[in-house]
């Protein structure tokens, strides 16, 4: 009886790590859908990963095919080649990335920098821009997002409407303070956050700072329970560099102008959504610009698959 709870238990969480990612066009791979297998949220705590002959088992009884080796929704074969050709986009998006994460690593006040959404998966459309996370010092987000975008402006690289091909987008910074990001969770149910956050590729790390911002979140651990931080050490991070460092207090004191500067810039409809929810969060430890944010109905589509996978549950 005890197995048999468990099998069902398993195949409900590997069923969610399989609707989550086709929203996508995204199949995985055998390790990958233990790795990404999800369930309710519970109380914390260690969860020992299945075995794969288990994984297998539980697949069994799920509208599941295979192709090369990709495991994905029945009928949703054409995925593998998706994947594949995204994978060949990406390797040039990181090539980029890595090279201004060099940049970022010289400046005092970046203390990690990680590319997300699509790219931290090698799943970027040819087409897409490349998005990054960057954590700075407290007291210096605002000057580190005016620089870093200065600098990206100057060289002709921040994303414009109808112009994003491999253009580096700085739309989310937090400060030390802010690491903890469940307070940006939607109200009712994010399936996206979680993941987003069990995705990130560090591509720059001052020190510490990983184990740090994985400690502060560990509650997505409750929905994805086989994410490892060595896990996250897979990453394609830079050789460490030597910040400029007498330039911190100066950051620190430009800070209060750079914000002031930069508001007066904000679109309108930036201005208009700014603190109404977690789409747009301006203040001095996080700024994230998400004017068009994908969750909610990424959240639905995911359960709307997940009901189809599982239409007894």
């Amino acid at each position: 009886m005890e197995d048999t709870v468990k099998k069902e238990a398993l195949r409900k969480s590997l069923a969610a790590a399989l609707a989550y990612f086709d929203v996508f066009d995204y199949p995985l791979t055998l390790p990958e859908l233990r790795r990404f297998r999800g369930q309710a949220e519970t109380a914390d705590g260690d969860v020992q990963d299945p075995d794969f002959s288990d994984v297998l088992d539980a697949l069994s009884g799920l509208p599941v095919g295979v192709s090369d080796g990709f495991y994905h929704l029945k009928g949703r074969e054409g995925t593998v080649a998706e994947r594949r050709l995204r994978y060949r986009s990406a390797e040039r998006k990181f090539r980029r990335a890595r090279r201004f994460a060099g940049f970022l690593a010289r400046l005092p006040s970046v203390r990690f920098a990680a590319v997300c959404n699509s790219l931290s998966l090698s799943h970027a459309a040819d087409g897409s821009d490349i998005d990054l996370f960057v954590v700075a010092r407290p007291g210096t987000v605002w000057a580190t997002r005016l620089i870093a975008a200065g600098v990206l402006a100057a060289l002709g690289l921040r994303p414009e409407e109808g112009n994003e091909r491999d253009r580096l987008c700085l739309s989310f910074l937090v400060s030390e303070n802010a690491l903890d990001l469940s307070g940006l969770k939607l109200p009712v149910d994010d399936a996206y956050l979680p993941y987003w956050v069990a995705t990130l590729l560090p591509l720059y790390d001052a020190g510490g700072l990983l184990k740090r911002l994985i400690a502060a979140n560990s509650w997505i651990r409750r929905r994805i329970p086989g994410v490892r931080l060595q896990d996250y050490a897979q990453g394609r991070q830079i050789e460490p560099r030597r910040p400029i460092a007498p330039l911190l207090p100066a950051f620190r004191l430009f800070d209060t102008a750079a914000r002031d500067f930069q508001s007066r810039l904000f679109p309108e409809r930036i201005r208009r959504l700014m603190n109404r929810d977690t789409r747009v969060v301006v203040n001095d430890d996080i700024l994230k610009f998400h004017v068009d944010d994908r969750r909610e109905a990424v959240t639905r589509a995911f359960r709307e698959r997940l009901a189809a996978l599982l239409p007894d549950a």
